[in-house]
C-alpha cells in the first residue's frame, strides 16, 4: 500500500514538472515569434508614402502611350484631353493604392537592372506632391512580377543600384487600359417593357422585321409591307423582356467623330423601340396633388419615347460596336445579347394558330366535309330576368334543326384552337380538292376560310384565306374530322 502511494505522488510531481515545461516552452515559443515578426516590421523599407490629398499629378504609361491625370479643383481630369470622362473612383483607388508603397526584401549594388526587367520598364509611374515645401516628384520604374511571390521588382528616381519588391497591389491599378480610367454610361432603361408598343430590326445583310401592338387589343402584328399579320404575342413579349437586360460591355470612345471606323456610318443593323414612360412630377405639380382629395387617384402621364441601337462592325470576339440614340459614345455589346435580336425574322413570330374565331363572334359556320354541305346558324336573344338585369341567350342550328350547344362546343374547339407545326412559305398548289373547308362568318360581317388537304403521312395542309398555309399533324385533323361526324350524325 506504501508503495502503490509513493508511485502515485511521483506520478503527481512528473505531471506538475511536465506541465510547467510546457508552459516554459510556449512561452518562449511565442515570445520568438512576437521578435521576429518585429523584426520582419523593421525590416520592411518605405519606399513611398504621402497623403492621397498631396497627391495632385499622375504620369504613367497606358496602352504604350505617356498619359497624365491631374488634380482640378479635387476632381480628376486627362491633362491633354479634359473632356475625357474621368472615373473619378477608379482614379482615387489607384491613388490609394501608392499612398503607403513598402518593400520587405531590398536588393542593394545591383549591377545589372535587366535581371529584373528595369533595363525596359512595363510601365514607369510619376507621382508629384504637393504641400507646403512645394512640388515633389517621385519616379518608380516597373520591372518583372516575382512569379514565386506574385510581387514586382521597382526601382525609384534616379538610383540605378537599388531594387525594392513590393506587392502588386501597388502596381495593378496603373496596368489598365486607357478606358478602364472613363466613366461609362450605364445602358438607358426601359422601366416596364410592357409598355413597349413597337419593335424592329433592319439590316442589309439580316432578316428585318417589324412588330407593332394593337393598342386597342394589346395583340401583337407583324407589319410586311401595309399589311398587317397577327402574331404570336408570347414570342413578342419575350423578345421586348430583352431589352431590360441589354447592357453595355466596355467603353470604346466618349466623343467619336468618325463612325466609320466602327462601321457605324453603314451600320450593320438598326434595332428601335417605341415606349411609353411615367413623365415625372415637378415639386408643384405634387403640391397641388397633396391638396387634392387623397380619394382622387389620377392616371399618370405618359410620355412617348424611343430607343435607337445602332448596331456595327465586330470587336473582340463576337461583340459588336454600338451607339444608342444620339450619343456620341461608343460601346460594345455582347454578341449573344445582340443576336437575341439580330438573328429572328418574321417567321420566329408567326402565329401558328390555324383559324380562331371566338365564339362570341361567330355569326353562322358554312362546312364542306366529303361533298356534303352543312350550315350552322347562331341565334342570340337579350331578354331580362325578374331582377331587370339583361341576359343573353345563345342557340345553335345545324341546317335548320336546334342541335345542343355541349354538342356543338367539342367540334368548334378543336376546329378554333388547332395550331400548325410550321408554315410553308413555298407556293401550295394541291392537285386535290380539300377534305373539308370550313367559313367562319363573323358578326362584323368578316369571314375567315379554311380549308384542309391532306399533305404527307404526317400532316395535313390548312390554307386559311387562300394565303397562309400550315402544316398540322394528321391525327389532330383526324380528331377534329371524327367529332365533326359525330356531331353531324346528330342533327
Amino acid at each position: 500500500m506504501k508503495n502503490k502511494t509513493v508511485k502515485m505522488v511521483l506520478a503527481v510531481v512528473v505531471l506538475a514538472v511536465c506541465c510547467g515545461a510546457y508552459v516554459g516552452v510556449k512561452t518562449y515559443v511565442d515570445n520568438q515569434e512576437q521578435k521576429e515578426s518585429d523584426q520582419e516590421e523593421a525590416e520592411k523599407t518605405e519606399v513611398f508614402s504621402a497623403s492621397a490629398d498631396d497627391i495632385t499629378s499622375l504620369n504613367f504609361v497606358i496602352e504604350k502611350n505617356e498619359t497624365t491625370f491631374e488634380k482640378d479643383d479635387d476632381k480628376w481630369i486627362k491633362k491633354d484631353e479634359t473632356g475625357f470622362p474621368v472615373n473619378q473612383t477608379t482614379m482615387n483607388d489607384a491613388v490609394s493604392a501608392i499612398t503607403t508603397i513598402d518593400s520587405d526584401r531590398v536588393l542593394s549594388d545591383v549591377k545589372d537592372l535587366s535581371e529584373y526587367g528595369l533595363d525596359n520598364p512595363s510601365n514607369t509611374i510619376q507621382i508629384v506632391t504637393s504641400d507646403k515645401d512645394g512640388d515633389q516628384t517621385t519616379t518608380l520604374r516597373i520591372g518583372d512580377e516575382n512569379s514565386s511571390t506574385q510581387q514586382y521588382y521597382v526601382s525609384k528616381d534616379d538610383d540605378k543600384n537599388t531594387v525594392y519588391l513590393v506587392d502588386a497591389s501597388c502596381v495593378e491599378p496603373f496596368g489598365k487600359k486607357l478606358y478602364d480610367y472613363a466613366q461609362q454610361e450605364d445602358f438607358p432603361v426601359i422601366s416596364d417593357t410592357n409598355n413597349i408598343s413597337k419593335v424592329s430590326v433592319e439590316g442589309n445583310d439580316i432578316q428585318s422585321y417589324e412588330l407593332i401592338k394593337n393598342a386597342d387589343t394589346g395583340f401583337w402584328n407583324i407589319r410586311s409591307g401595309s399589311d398587317d399579320e397577327k402574331a404570336d404575342s408570347s414570342k413578342v413579349s419575350s423578345l421586348t423582356s430583352l431589352f431590360s437586360r441589354l447592357s453595355y460591355e466596355t467603353f470604346v470612345n466618349y466623343n467619336c467623330e468618325d463612325k466609320g471606323e466602327y462601321g457605324l456610318d453603314k451600320p450593320y443593323a438598326v434595332i428601335t423601340a417605341d415606349y411609353q414612360e411615367e413623365k415625372e412630377s415637378s415639386s408643384d405639380n405634387t403640391d397641388n396633388e397633396e391638396n387634392n382629395d387623397s380619394s382622387e387617384e389620377k392616371e399618370p402621364e405618359m410620355i412617348d419615347k424611343q430607343i435607337t441601337i445602332t448596331v456595327g462592325d465586330l470587336a473582340e470576339g463576337a461583340d459588336r460596336y454600338v451607339i444608342v440614340n444620339d450619343s456620341n459614345e461608343v460601346y460594345t455589346i455582347s454578341g449573344d445579347s445582340l443576336s437575341d435580336f439580330l438573328d429572328k425574322s418574321e417567321e420566329d413570330f408567326w402565329d401558328m394558330t390555324v383559324s380562331y374565331v371566338s365564339k362570341n363572334d361567330l355569326s353562322s359556320l358554312d362546312v364542306n366535309y366529303e361533298d356534303n354541305d352543312y350550315s350552322f346558324s347562331v341565334s342570340r336573344e337579350t331578354s331580362k330576368d325578374d331582377d331587370g338585369n339583361e341576359k343573353e341567350t345563345v342557340s345553335y342550328q345545324l341546317n335548320g334543326n336546334d342541335i345542343d350547344e355541349n354538342d356543338f362546343t367539342p367540334f368548334y374547339n378543336k376546329l378554333t384552337n388547332m395550331a400548325g407545326q410550321r408554315r410553308l412559305t413555298d407556293e401550295f398548289s394541291p392537285d386535290e380538292k380539300p377534305e373539308m373547308t370550313v367559313t367562319f362568318n363573323k358578326e362584323d360581317g368578316n369571314s375567315v376560310k379554311a380549308e384542309y388537304y391532306s399533305y404527307d403521312s404526317n400532316y395535313y395542309a390548312v390554307r386559311v384565306d387562300n394565303e397562309r398555309v400550315y402544316l398540322v399533324n394528321k391525327m389532330t385533323v383526324k380528331e377534329m374530322f371524327d367529332t365533326f361526324s359525330k356531331l353531324a350524325d346528330t342533327k
